[in-house]
Order: structure tokens, then sequence, then C-alpha cells
């Protein structure tokens, strides 16, 4: 979870449409990779280790509105 001041060192990533653009369509080939892997790992511990790379992936994907979520989050209180 992100704070207030994480989020604000974030804002000119997350806010330049180009950047973040680019950025999200990479961690989204890197996330499929991934996916792709797991659909033919052969073993459990293989297996594990795609499933938390996916799931980190998804989570930077969504580093945008995690930022939104913490600014509007203090503000409120």
């Amino acid at each position: 979870m992100l704070d207030k001041e994480m989020a604000n060192r974030l804002g000119p990533l997350v806010n330049n449409q180009e950047l973040w653009g680019a950025l999200k369509e990479h961690l989204n080939n890197l996330r499929n990779l991934e996916l792709q892997g797991l659909a033919v790992a052969t073993s459990e511990l293989e297996m594990y280790r795609k499933q938390g790379k996916a799931s980190s992936l998804a989570n930077l994907m969504n580093l945008k509105e995690q930022a939104i979520e913490a600014k509007k989050r203090k503000e409120e209180k």
C-alpha cells in the first residue's frame, strides 16, 4: 500500500501518458510471458514462482490506481 509521499514521488511517472503507457505495455508483455510459462510449468516450484512473478507484475500495472487511491485516502483523513 502506498503512502502519500511515495504516491507524490511516483506522480511524474504515472501521470505522463507516454511513459506510463510504454511501461504498462512492457509489464503486460512480461506478465503474458510468465502466464505462458505457467501453462507449461513442469514442477510445482516453477509454477509457484511464475504465479508470484505474474502477480507482482499485475500489481505494478495497477500502480497508477494505487497512487491515486493513496492521495485520496490521505486527503480524506
